[in-house]
């Protein structure tokens, strides 16, 4: 399995796109947050979102580009393979 991270911009976006891709590609369990080491779970920054999966870059480049301009047409859209992660300054997410 494959570790991605997805980043998606729109040309003038409206409020509420984003929201409304993040509600729809966690249908495809695609996060708009990420997991430590440690079992803490943090926001991604708006846009941006985490995939762990078996298909190639372009298949997901291309099934989220789609997806997105479902929503909101203009969509960019940018994939990275990631062998790790590091971050600072993320709002951790509550406990489950």
């Amino acid at each position: 399995m494959i570790n991605y991270i997805i980043q998606v911009s729109f040309t003038d976006a409206a409020a509420d796109t984003i929201v409304r891709l993040s509600q729809e590609l966690s249908k495809y369990n695609i996060a708009a947050g990420v997991r430590a080491d440690d079992g803490r779970a943090y926001h991604l920054p708006p846009g941006a979102f985490m995939y762990h999966g078996s298909e190639t870059i372009n298949e997901v480049r291309d099934a989220v580009h789609r997806l997105a301009e479902t929503i909101q047409p203009g969509a960019s859209v940018l994939v990275t393979e990631a062998a790790s992660l590091s971050w600072s300054g993320l709002q951790e997410l509550p406990a489950a």
